[in-house]
């Protein structure tokens, strides 16, 4: 299945039960938020050791969950969203080009 297909099947999901009524920007913001804040969870407190103790699945879910968010935004805003990963990806090897930026956690503007 592709991004598309996946995504297509997202917004139907949603459609099917006629949640968009309930899907204004910022909602669509404040869930994005719960979402990664339930990822962070995950491995709130945890050590090293414990956090490689983790179940994959539930990191899964979540990620998926933080997908679907991004998925709804990015189709609120008419945004195709591996379109403008690429584009940010191009953006941020002008930024950051290898030679300067080769094992160097500095931003952008420090190198």
């Amino acid at each position: 299945m592709d991004f598309k297909e996946i995504e297509n099947k997202v917004i139907r999901f949603r459609d099917e039960r006629n949640w968009a009524q309930f899907h204004q920007i910022k909602d669509l913001l404040l869930g994005l938020n719960i979402e990664v804040g339930e990822l962070q969870e995950l491995y709130l407190w945890k050590s090293t050791e414990q956090q490689t103790q983790i179940d994959p699945e539930k990191i899964k879910d979540e990620l998926a969950d933080i997908a679907i968010f991004l998925m709804y935004i990015s189709r609120h805003h008419n945004i195709d969203l591996l379109e403008a990963i690429s584009a940010k990806i191009d953006k941020n090897a002008a930024k950051y080009p290898v030679e300067k930026s080769l094992n160097s956690n500095k931003k952008y503007n420090e190198l």
